[in-house]
């Protein structure tokens, strides 16, 4: 038999505090979000759910920064545009012109980007979990590398990495301009 467990409902959880600012003062960690996200285990025939603490500060920089510095580039090919071309006629070409293509397409920059993606989502990940990761000895695990392959070793998954990034994403975005905008899935 398998026991459902039930999400806990709690009154005061799906009401908002409205803070209204009128200053600002450094130091002052106003812009800090903490929460929880719940990953769903199964050991045998019970379920269970973990509740691992998140964050949400710094994220944005960290993804600016690994995007300028990290995302790959497509390869690029020059072609010559005829005006009676698809291309042509998209440019409203009136002459034989030479255009420079992105092929994404390239099977080496599909498995780079792939590649890209997933190493970023992991990077959220890391940084958006408000816990230490410690190995065998109780030491605190430093190198994200290590980090990565411990939690793999514990059993971490895609689905559990999947939703760990949509919880740390939800600490700081409203929902409901996510169910409301039909273009954002």
């Amino acid at each position: 038999m398998v026991e459902i467990i039930k999400k806990e409902s709690d009154k005061n959880q799906d009401a908002i505090q409205t803070i209204n600012v009128d200053h600002l003062v450094e130091g002052n960690k106003i812009f800090e979000s903490k929460g929880v996200s719940y990953l769903k285990v199964t050991q045998g025939n019970v379920i269970k759910r973990l509740a691992i603490p998140i964050k949400s500060s710094g994220i944005s920089e960290m993804i600016d920064e690994f995007e300028r510095t990290k995302k790959p580039e497509p390869p690029k090919k020059r072609e010559l545009a005829q005006p009676d071309s698809d291309w042509g006629r998209e440019l409203k070409l009136t002459r034989k012109e030479w255009l420079w293509i992105y092929d994404v397409a390239d099977e080496q920059y599909v498995k780079d980007l792939t590649d890209y993606q997933n190493n970023l989502g992991i990077k959220v990940v890391l940084m958006g979990m408000d816990i230490v990761i410690k190995d065998k000895d109780g030491n605190e695990i430093q190198e994200d590398e290590r980090k990565i392959q411990a939690m793999k070793n514990m059993g971490l998954t895609g689905e559990h990495l999947n939703q760990l990034i949509k919880d740390i994403r939800a600490l700081t975005q409203w929902q409901e301009e996510k169910e409301s905008d039909f273009l954002a899935s």
